[in-house]
């Protein structure tokens, strides 16, 4: 244990070591370097082609698309019990060789001592075959031309399509928001890396000259190291935008379903992004009478109710017509003494038979099973008409909270880029005022730090601005710009497979 303990101190002082020597130019140029590798492998792209890219590559549509084709064919086989039926049958078998041995012993008849006649051992038991080719198919045609539970379950499953078809909007609609927020993360990353590369030379131009004015004699170790503590800790706020910018440009990535070793970088720096020019009523009107949720869980709702109608319909009479053809073919001979030759006995007999009317079927009691069914039925549309209700209280929220960011933004973005040139005004002074020895270093460490908030406030701001919008757009299930044609273009391509490109390849 004591040598491990010893082990882990040298290593500690091996690893300090090693910092120690990597100073700030160092570290800047490794994150340079990372940030190279990530534009190496990007290709800039504005915001309306990387939507159009995610519409069309991102497999999540395909999912939600495979949960609609479902329901599609599950309305066709629903519909098409208005359809007669049509079934073959037959014998057992339907075509081939019969055999049969018949036996009869009448042992019982041996006792019989008041018969009149004398009974031989010949007539008392006796031996019989036969054999035949047989053919025997049948068909019955039958319609339930009054089914009540049939109405009710095509009702049932057209609601469900209805309420996937708005499941997919819903998935189009986020995947849309995403793209665009990891967009928007991208440029205000890229934003706070330039400014903080800025202030970064501010430092470290200020901190050579301190050294060098310390080897005179005109600075102290205070004002040396004051300045080197600022310096890297915005070198660690660096790392921290590094490290983010690197993960929006993974995450644009995934949802732009790009190949692997392919990224995508915004082509345009960080700016407000568009408008909205509704007022606060009229998004709650929208979005209260627009958002796919709401809508898919009414619908939702009414599919359970249908099925509940037809559960309960299920104890009405079933009236059919039906047809029934049959024909029975059989060629060989009838039962003949086992030691006999067939000879003359071998026929061949034919009968065809056919019958047509009306039948009905009456399930007139089951234990309660399909009432039960139906009162389960109804409790669910029950609970999907009370989720509706809560969602409408979650879009409200939604919109208010949206819009109210949006509104502030703007307050925060003017109020932002006030501060950003105040102090960046005040860095500059109070860097003239300390170099010609009327100021202080710790105003100069002050300044700068306040550029640096500023920077932080004024990206914040537009980031928050840009997303408010984008959120707008997608809680009131509005659709931003040309995408409702870029949507209805994938579902076409989904539909016919054949026809679809490879995923689009951002690279030349």
């Amino acid at each position: 244990m004591p040598q491990s303990l010893a082990q882990t101190s040298k290593s500690n002082e091996i690893l300090a070591s090693k910092n120690a020597n990597y100073d700030s130019t160092h570290l800047a140029n490794e994150l340079n370097r990372l940030q190279n590798i990530v534009k190496q492998n990007s290709v800039p792209i504005s915001l309306d082609k990387a939507i159009v890219i995610g519409i069309t590559n991102n497999p999540e549509l395909l999912q939600a698309f495979g949960s609609i084709q479902q329901y599609e064919w599950s309305l066709i086989a629903a519909q098409r019990r208005w359809y007669p039926q049509l079934q073959l049958s037959n014998g057992s078998p339907f075509i081939g060789y019969s055999w049969g041995t018949y036996i009869n012993n009448q042992y019982g008849m041996r006792g019989n001592r008041d018969s009149s006649t004398t009974l031989s051992s010949n007539s008392l038991y006796s031996t019989k075959k036969n054999q035949s080719f047989l053919l025997q198919p049948g068909a019955i045609v039958s319609w339930n031309f009054i089914d009540p539970t049939r109405k009710p379950d095509i009702n049932a499953v057209s609601e469900s399509l209805k309420q996937q078809k708005l499941l997919f909007n819903v998935s189009t609609r986020s995947l849309i928001l995403n793209l665009q927020q990891s967009y928007y993360g991208i440029q205000s990353g890229q934003q706070l890396i330039n400014s903080f590369k800025q202030i970064y030379e501010i430092n470290k131009q200020q901190l050579k000259m301190l050294e060098a004015q310390k080897n005179i004699g005109m600075a102290t170790v205070l004002d040396v190291e004051q300045t080197k503590s600022q310096l890297f800790t915005q070198l660690s706020q660096l790392v921290s935008y590094t490290q983010e910018y690197i993960k929006q440009t993974a995450l644009l990535a995934e949802y732009l379903a790009l190949p692997p070793g392919q990224l995508a970088i915004p082509s345009d720096p960080a700016a407000l992004a568009g408008s909205w020019s509704e007022t606060l009523q009229e998004t709650l009107k929208n979005a209260l009478q627009q958002r796919e949720e709401i809508l898919a869980s009414l619908a939702a709702a009414e599919s359970a109710q249908w099925r509940g109608i037809a559960s309960i319909r299920s104890y009405l009479p079933v009236f059919q017509l039906i047809g029934t053809g049959s024909l029975n073919s059989s060629n060989g001979y009838p039962y003949v003494p086992v030691d006999d030759d067939p000879g003359s006995a071998y026929h061949w007999t034919r009968t065809w038979t056919a019958t047509v009317g009306i039948g009905f079927s009456w399930s007139l009691f089951d234990g309660g099973i399909n009432a039960a069914n139906a009162q389960s039925f109804y409790a669910q549309s029950r609970q999907q008409k009370a989720q509706a209700a809560q969602t409408e209280l979650t879009v409200v929220r939604q919109v208010r909270n949206s819009f109210a960011e949006m509104q502030t933004s703007r307050i925060a973005i003017a109020s932002a880029q006030r501060a950003y040139e105040s102090a960046k005004l005040a860095q500059e002074v109070a860097r003239v005022r300390w170099a010609a020895g009327v100021g202080d270093i710790t105003s100069v460490v002050q300044t700068i730090q306040q550029l640096s908030i500023a920077s932080q406030q004024s990206s914040q701001a537009i980031l928050s601005y840009n997303n408010a919008v984008a959120e707008l757009y997608r809680y009131s299930a509005t659709w931003p710009g040309s995408t409702e044609k870029d949507v209805q273009m994938r579902l076409r391509m989904m539909r016919n497979p054949s026809s679809n490109p490879k995923n689009s390849s951002l690279m030349p």
